[in-house]
């Protein structure tokens, strides 16, 4: 089918995730390797004007994609519900500013969409850079979600991301398969399951859990497509400077991001230590990048070689989520471990 006149079964929507620094790249790298049709909608963030123009050459070289452009700084759930209304195409796929996709990623995704005829598909996601001299490292394949209740009612919730920590090659699984959960890093829906559930709640940490949860009880699957492959690279928030460091900080508020744990916990009627890891691990990613401040690096470079530690990237002690000594062995197998 002439590729010019083909009718575009999906929307690739860009959206800020942490910072703006790869979103051209991001956004060209889809251009260059998605081979069907396709439109493509950039939720640009109210990035630096320098970013904008990269991402306004972009459009003007391809006539598929729109940019929109924001007069403020919005976290991601925001500008996914703003694009949800866009959507004229069969399908959607949600990706990250910060996300390599390999080649064949969105078809892929389309493809076991319609064979399966499922909803929501997302790829195998990565926590490394697809050029990594390490290898290709997953940071989680099919999510699987914990739940336990407690004798006072309440739910212990966690999500396990089932293949963590393993090279890509070394992953067993060639076909779709069932999958508890997604991330927004990436994942594909259906316009008719957006129509039907509706857009994201004013939550802005596990808010992928949140939708999860969701689509489920409208009756909507998840498959995880391992033929798909999309990667993104923690340890670059090390790198983040000016903007993209302000950016970040704001995205990851610790004070939001304990009143959208509360509100998640209250929705879904979970127990304390459900939230309490993840609100520590915000509040440790807004640390991290404060201590790259000049600053926090010249008292920190003192404090060495005075024979101290470094300042603490977050008050007090790590969370350890104790396992439930009575949860069951299945579940204790799934995490590998009796505490994490």
């Amino acid at each position: 089918m002439n590729a010019k006149t083909e009718q575009p079964l999906v929307t690739v929507v860009i959206v800020p995730r942490e910072s703006f620094n790869m979103a051209h790249d991001a956004a060209q790298r889809i251009l260059d390797l998605t081979k069907v049709p396709f439109k493509m909608i950039i939720m640009e963030g109210h990035a630096p004007e320098y970013r904008r123009n990269q991402l306004r050459a972009i459009a003007a070289k391809h006539p598929n994609v729109k940019i929109v452009f924001s007069d403020r700084w919005k976290r991601p759930h925001e500008m996914v519900n703003e694009a949800i209304p866009m959507i004229d195409t069969k399908y959607v796929g949600f990706i990250d500013n910060d996300v390599e996709i390999f080649p064949g990623c969105f078809e892929n995704l389309v493809q076991t969409a319609e064979e399966y005829g499922v909803d929501c598909v997302h790829p195998i996601y990565l926590t490394t850079k697809v050029d990594d001299p390490r290898g290709n490292i997953i940071h989680v394949a099919e999510g699987t979600v914990v739940r336990q209740t407690l004798p006072d009612g309440k739910v212990f919730l966690d999500s396990v991301m089932t293949g963590s920590g393993m090279r890509l090659e070394d992953y067993p699984d060639k076909k779709a398969k069932p999958s508890e959960y997604f991330e927004w890093h990436a994942v594909l829906f259906s316009k008719k399951l957006l129509d039907t559930v509706g857009p994201l709640n004013d939550i802005m940490i596990s808010e992928h859990l949140d939708y999860t949860f969701r689509l489920q009880q409208a009756g909507f699957k998840i498959l995880l497509e391992p033929k798909a492959v999309g990667a993104y690279q923690y340890d670059r928030i090390w790198e983040l400077r000016g903007e993209d460091r302000e950016y970040m900080i704001y995205r990851w508020d610790p004070k939001e991001a304990e009143r959208s744990l509360k509100d998640f916990a209250a929705r879904w009627n979970l127990d304390e230590s459900s939230i309490s890891r993840r609100l520590y691990w915000c509040t440790e990613h807004v640390g991290k990048v404060k201590s790259t401040y000049l600053h926090n690096r010249v008292i920190n470079k003192l404090r060495r070689l005075m024979g101290k530690q470094n300042m603490p990237w977050v008050p007090g002690e790590r969370y350890k989520g104790e396992l439930k000594p009575d949860m069951p062995a299945e579940v204790k197998s799934a995490y590998g471990l009796t505490s994490y």
